[in-house]
């Protein structure tokens, strides 16, 4: 009933901010709410694989669901003072007439924030990601299960204070973002 009445609101938008690993879950509940939705709301995600969200969205949404697949490239931590000239990926996967102007205005909320907008195929994005996000998701990690005692000192280079941030931010991300990153990129593997 819940995502009945959500879908009634007769909303412009849907963002699918949900963990990699529950996101097919969330879309087949959707599914259903969305055949009788009119006109159809744009569909987007956020999550850190794209291939993998727009495979699901193409299967589980209906015709009438217009796609746009995007990646903050950054979260919380990285994100936290400013979005300024960070990047912020997107690919119109299928966007109809009547819903090119949500996707604009979409899109536009994050050009206005100074993000730096990078039109990229899905694949694109992943194959990307793999060299950069998931590698510096498993050192990051590795070095913080380590046991070691990494923590400041009073003489750091600044290579280390690099290793120390990356620890810090990659291990406050969930494990489930680490294991989407890997299960569900398979330039990961």
């Amino acid at each position: 009933d819940d995502i009945l009445d959500f879908t009634a609101q007769n909303l412009d938008v849907i963002v699918m901010a949900v963990s990699i690993v529950s996101f097919e879950d969330t879309l087949r509940c959707l599914q259903q709410a969305l055949k009788s939705s009119s006109p159809s709301p744009l569909i987007t995600d956020v999550l850190s694989v794209k291939e993998h969200a727009r495979k699901a969205m193409l299967t589980h949404l209906p015709n009438s669901a217009s796609i746009l697949c995007t990646h903050p490239m950054f979260g919380p931590d990285s994100g936290r003072d400013t979005w300024r000239s960070l990047p912020f990926v997107y690919d119109r996967v299928r966007i109809h007439d009547d819903a090119i102007d949500r996707c604009e205005r979409f899109l536009s909320i994050f050009e206005s924030e100074g993000c730096r907008m990078v039109q990229l195929t899905c694949r694109q994005h992943d194959v990307y990601a793999a060299n950069s996000q998931f590698l510096t998701h498993l050192i990051g990690r590795t070095l913080g299960e380590t046991g070691l005692s990494l923590r400041k000192t009073p003489i750091d280079t600044k290579g280390f204070e690099s290793v120390l941030r990356l620890v810090e931010t990659t291990c406050d991300d969930s494990f489930d973002l680490f294991y989407g990153l890997y299960r569900y990129n398979t330039h990961s593997k």
